[in-house]
């Protein structure tokens, strides 16, 4: 019950930290690009580029604690061909 519940409030903190990051970044942006003159289109495919490289990277790190979790990264290492050469 407690591991539910941890993993839960780390999920909830993490979108939020995300939110904030995100916030965080465009109005650094908005104050850094206020001299340069970038278009709207460009600013919009900046902020798709971090969204979708930010969304690549959680994906991969959730995926890599799913696997060490179900126990994925044992079968690879300790394969059963091995075991059987000993």
């Amino acid at each position: 019950m407690i591991d539910k519940t941890f993993h839960k409030i780390f999920i909830i903190l993490g979108v939020f930290l995300t939110v904030f990051l995100v916030i965080a970044c465009l109005f650094s942006l908005s104050r850094a690009y206020l001299d340069i003159n970038i278009s709207s289109h460009g600013l919009f495919a900046l902020f798709l580029g971090c969204f979708f490289s930010f969304a690549l990277i959680g994906f991969l790190t959730v995926l890599l604690f799913l696997s060490h979790q179900k126990g994925f990264d044992d079968q690879v290492i300790n394969s059963p061909k091995e075991t059987k050469k000993k």
